[in-house]
């Protein structure tokens, strides 16, 4: 299988300071039950997409932010995942490190349309990386929902109401490092 030994040798999730990332790459962080994105533009920053309160999964719409990775990570495990198999069998190219930066930057605090399935973090690191923006983990749920002849709207609803039940909250928060923090405001809107 082609690309099977760089999907090997992407390496545990490892705590932020075993980290040793380069500029440009992304930064792939393990939230357990899904897979939070980042950018890496050095300096220990990286740039992201965040709701209104810091939350890795927003409603509707998000900020591009630049933060600290140990910031953004907290007590999750980090790893660098440049998608770089993925990217292949899509057809596209990494774009120069430095043009990668300049996408991502580009867009600091900027509100940017969100959704979990469709526009979600993973959508806008591999837009700054390739050009192209993409989410295998939202094509899975896409795939495993039109399999149980759900549409996307109920899916995206389904899947936020799923989170909230196994969280007991609404928004998860995972600015601290010393876990997540949560909210005990109502979800206003879907992801």
């Amino acid at each position: 299988m082609p690309g099977s030994s760089e999907l090997l040798s992407l390496g545990q999730f490892v705590t932020v300071p075993e980290l040793t990332p380069k500029v440009g790459d992304l930064i792939e962080i393990d939230r357990t039950l899904y897979i939070h994105w980042a950018v890496y533009v050095g300096d220990g920053r990286v740039v992201h997409v965040v709701g209104p309160n810091a939350e890795d999964i927003p409603t509707d719409w998000a900020f591009v932010q630049k933060s600290s990775l140990e910031q953004v990570a907290g007590c999750s495990r980090v790893r660098v995942n440049n998608k770089s198999v993925r990217a292949r069998e899509r057809g596209v190219k990494p774009l120069e490190k430095e043009k990668v930066v300049q996408y991502a930057l580009e867009n600091l605090d900027q509100k940017v349309e969100y959704n979990v399935l469709t526009r979600n973090a993973e959508f806008y690191v591999t837009q700054w990386k390739y050009g192209h923006g993409w989410s295998d983990q939202a094509s899975i749920a896409l795939s495993v929902m039109k399999s149980l002849n759900g549409d996307i709207k109920m899916g995206h609803n389904t899947f936020l109401t799923g989170l909230q039940a196994v969280f007991d909250s609404p928004i998860i928060n995972y600015k601290s490092p010393r876990g997540p923090q949560r909210r005990s405001s109502s979800l206003q809107s879907t992801t």
